[in-house]
């Protein structure tokens, strides 16, 4: 090999070129061989993802039973729970829990989705849970209660939160002369106590005493917690009032007037009385503690709730009314009215 200094550039030996020459042609047909084998492989393997991801993808590797259930879920997944979603009332009925109710009602909801082609799951499910029912009330009441009890539907369950501490109005029947356990008729009778003098004035005179924002005990047998457990669950363990310790809290009365049963008049020992008051107001204490200002006591015989926030006894639907068409009527009617949640004072 020369080199020529004045190209700046080496030049090789003509036979060197030669054999250099075929052993490059030899190397590059070999190696586009090889090109040709590796780009090969290379496509079938692409090939075979995308034949694999398209089969995974619409369920052609489970066979026609994958594929008829995945078309089944995702036709299902396109019906809603729910024709319309909202806030109705239903007239809670005796001896039934507020939850009672709202399962009830989740039940006549779900089933109706089923028919509709929707798939809920249950409200236990861990799974799927934008597919479950969603129903919730807006202020529990009392298993021997009955009347108003706002329910709410879907996104309607967001609302309710107001609902607890919003204007609720009730028509307690009272009796003087004895105190149960729960302050209503479903306890056992610990206190008696005479009742001769009570006059309707004197019930006239007391009554204005407790309008305003009152302190109140709550009862034992209620749903509030104590040490992390509910009252109630307490008390049926043998948890005195004594016992408990409970705290006053402040409760707002609007307004609380003497009031005639229907068509009997005024008959002591057992008068009632309307009242309209603020959330976390227990009628059953309210009841008691008339009955201690009449140097008497007194226990709750009958509980309506008349009214909460808008709704009145007037709208609310009876369970024998409850059916899907009524209660998505019903909704739909709130939802007309374009009726918001408002405390009333």
């Amino acid at each position: 090999m020369k080199c020529c200094r004045e190209r700046r550039r080496f030049v090789c030996h003509p036979a060197i070129q030669f054999i250099s020459a075929a052993l490059l042609m030899n190397f590059l047909s070999s190696h586009h061989a090889l090109k040709i084998n590796v780009d090969q492989l290379i496509w079938s393997k692409v090939q075979s993802n995308r034949i694999r991801h398209f089969s995974t993808r619409h369920g052609l590797l489970e066979g026609a039973k994958l594929r008829a259930s995945s078309s089944d879920v995702s036709a299902s997944n396109q019906v809603p729970l729910y024709r319309t979603e909202g806030l109705f009332a239903v007239d809670k009925p005796l001896n039934w829990t507020s939850q009672d109710m709202v399962s009830y009602i989740r039940g006549i909801l779900e089933r109706d989705a089923r028919n509709r082609g929707a798939k809920p799951v249950k409200i236990s499910s861990r799974v799927n849970k934008e597919r479950i029912i969603r129903v919730g009330h807006g202020g529990t009441l009392d298993p021997l209660a009955t009347g108003v009890l706002v329910v709410g539907v879907g996104r309607g369950t967001k609302e309710l939160q107001s609902y607890l501490s919003g204007s609720k109005r009730y028509y307690a029947e009272m009796e003087l002369g004895f105190e149960t356990t729960t302050l209503d008729m479903d306890g056992n009778v610990t206190k008696r106590a005479p009742f001769d003098h009570v006059t309707l004035s004197a019930v006239n005179e007391v009554l204005p005493q407790f309008v305003g924002e009152i302190s109140q005990v709550p009862p034992i047998f209620s749903a509030i917690k104590k040490d992390g457990k509910k009252l109630y669950e307490s008390a049926r363990k043998g948890l005195l009032v004594e016992d408990a310790k409970l705290e006053p809290r402040l409760v707002k009365i609007y307004s609380c007037r003497l009031v005639q049963r229907d068509g009997e008049g005024f008959k002591l020992p057992r008068f009632s009385i309307d009242v309209e008051c603020g959330g976390g107001t227990y009628i059953r204490a309210l009841v008691r503690d008339i009955g201690y200002q009449l140097n008497s006591v007194a226990t709750t015989i009958s509980l309506i709730r008349t009214k909460q926030a808008q709704f009145t006894i007037d709208e609310c639907l009876s369970r024998d009314q409850l059916s899907p068409d009524a209660i998505y009527q019903a909704i739909n009617r709130t939802n007309e009215l374009m009726l918001t949640p408002t405390t009333q004072v």
